[in-house]
């Protein structure tokens, strides 16, 4: 009888005691913040229904889902925390005390490639504020204070919260006539980190977005400066957008208002090139980078529809 090798697969993670005594230290640490901020503990479950999973899914997340059938149900792992945690909102309406301010750390599962800092199974840690109807948007700002003050207890300094509004990009793409593009066009400019301005600029030309229309997205998402300078260049612009000049007010208020909830001016960064490329992202959008541990995978906020 053959022998069976004891392995794990590719892009599953399994530690060591002492590893997993630092892991849980960590995890504590997260979560004891997240309860600090008055968020609320949730679980659901790893198995969803795909028609559910799959509801406001498609392209790569779609292919990088782990599906199958039992009996005659189609079922799904979880991909992420945020489809479940609509699910709940939706199935627990009636019970539940808005705004709801919820936690959740758990596994999610994405068959992609395995790379350095990215797992098929991993955890993710999520913060969220539900609203019933408008949301204040002084929300946008105490979430990257949460996201600051976990860091600096994990013993990290040397970091960068990233912010943009998505309202910014959509009024731009709507500005220069390319509307109808512009979830596509968000999905590109979103990956200019990996792949780099030239393959951006391709990969418009692939959608038929012409040259004069590239350059100014290129030239537009290339604006540098301090915060202050950026708003400044944006508001002279004159872009007369009423989506873009929204997005304009909104990411100048949340910016005032992470100051005042004392974060350093060297741990945030206003980068017009943070898109993320679902159309779920309405609004602010953040992605904190580890300066030191740029291979890592990103902390991410984004307010939703």
């Amino acid at each position: 009888m053959a022998k069976t090798e004891p392995r794990t697969l590719s892009g599953f993670m399994e530690l060591l005691p002492n590893d997993q005594i630092l892991f849980n230290q960590m995890m504590n640490t997260i979560e004891e913040t997240y309860q600090r901020f008055g968020f609320l503990p949730l679980d659901t479950p790893i198995i969803e229904l795909s028609e559910v999973l799959l509801a406001k899914a498609g392209g790569e997340t779609e292919k990088q889902i782990y599906r199958f059938n039992r009996g005659d149900t189609d079922l799904s792992l979880r991909f992420d925390l945020t489809v479940p945690l609509a699910k709940y909102v939706a199935k627990n309406y009636g019970n539940l005390s808005f705004p709801f301010r919820r936690y959740q750390i758990g596994k999610v599962y994405r068959g992609e490639r395995t790379q350095k800092g990215r797992y098929r199974e991993f955890y993710q840690c999520d913060i969220d504020i539900i609203g019933d109807g408008e949301l204040d948007l002084i929300n946008d700002a105490e979430l990257p204070s949460v996201i600051y003050m976990i860091f600096n207890k994990l013993g990290f300094s040397n970091f960068t919260i990233k912010i943009n509004n998505r309202k910014i990009l959509n009024g731009l793409f709507q500005s220069i006539g390319q509307k109808e593009n512009s979830v596509e066009i968000l999905r590109i400019i979103d990956k200019i980190d990996k792949i780099g301005k030239e393959a951006v600029i391709e990969e418009l030309e692939k959608i038929n977005v012409r040259k004069e229309q590239i350059d100014k997205i290129i030239s537009f998402i290339e604006i540098n400066g301090t915060n202050d300078e950026k708003l400044e260049k944006l508001k002279d612009l004159k872009i007369e957008n009423e989506t873009f000049n929204k997005g304009l007010e909104e990411i100048t208020y949340v910016i005032k208002n992470m100051r005042l909830f004392g974060i350093p001016e060297e741990n945030m960064m206003i980068d017009l090139t943070i898109a993320r490329g679902l159309d779920y992202y309405t609004g602010t959008v953040y992605e904190t980078f580890l300066n030191d541990y740029r291979e890592l995978r990103k902390c991410m906020f984004r307010r939703k529809i």
